[in-house]
């Protein structure tokens, strides 16, 4: 089996090895993250192109840390569980940022159901880039023995000029105890200056090991603390 998504392997898994290396792994290295080691709801004040500004009532709770990626120029929140799973490449977006939700073992490997990567891209226009990346991303991740995943059209969940929030809801072509049986991948991309900056976050949907992926509520939460740093 070939599958390289979310709660899958690769082809030929590697030996297991201490600390968080197979973690990435276990997200599709190959397609994912091509290069590199290791893979809409406002919680905090903004201003409508995404910079932050003083908040005045609902601070974000101090159990959530605040990732800075400095490169992409970016800030955003994750739950505490997450772990950073290394830098790489999808499609144009140089990866900066990479984080995935906790562990869990299945059929011997170590696998994840949730991952947020971060990075920026030489182009100004949010919605472009938030389809081109998560249509990339559910390619990437969710092909079959070289079968391609259904992938549904983007969907535009909120839009300003210099914000834009898109999803796709992704159907993998396996059957396995391990697999979910879908995944919707959620892209928040920000206008910065002649670059794109953007968080897109991957998450199976259902299967046996839902539990150890996010909650509606977490997602929302990562989604809407996206600001531009």
């Amino acid at each position: 089996m070939s599958y390289s998504g979310l709660g899958a392997y690769p082809p030929h898994p590697p030996p297991r090895r201490p600390n968080r290396a197979p973690l990435w792994l276990a997200l599709g290295a190959a397609g994912v993250l091509a290069v590199g080691g290791g893979v809409a709801f406002a919680l905090l004040g903004g201003d409508e192109d995404g910079r932050a500004t003083p908040a005045t009532s609902s601070p974000a709770e101090p159990d959530w840390p605040v990732v800075e990626d400095d490169s992409a120029g970016v800030r955003y929140e994750l739950p505490p569980s997450w772990e950073s799973s290394g830098k790489g490449v999808v499609g144009r977006l140089r990866v900066t940022g990479s984080h995935v939700s906790r562990p869990f073992e299945c059929q011997g490997r170590d696998m994840v159901q949730a991952q947020s990567v971060s990075g920026a891209v030489v182009d100004d226009d949010p919605e472009g880039v938030a389809a081109e990346l998560v249509g990339q991303l559910a390619r990437n991740s969710y092909t079959v023995e070289g079968a391609p995943p259904e992938v549904g059209e983007p969907r535009v969940e909120s839009s300003s000029e210099d914000r834009v929030v898109l999803s796709v809801e992704v159907t993998p072509r396996a059957a396995n105890a391990c697999y979910a049986p879908k995944a919707t991948i959620t892209a928040v991309a920000l206008r910065n200056g002649s670059r794109t900056s953007v968080l897109v976050v991957n998450v199976a949907r259902g299967g046996p090991h839902v539990a150890q992926g996010p909650s509606e509520d977490e997602v929302r939460r990562i989604l809407g603390s996206v600001r531009l740093s």
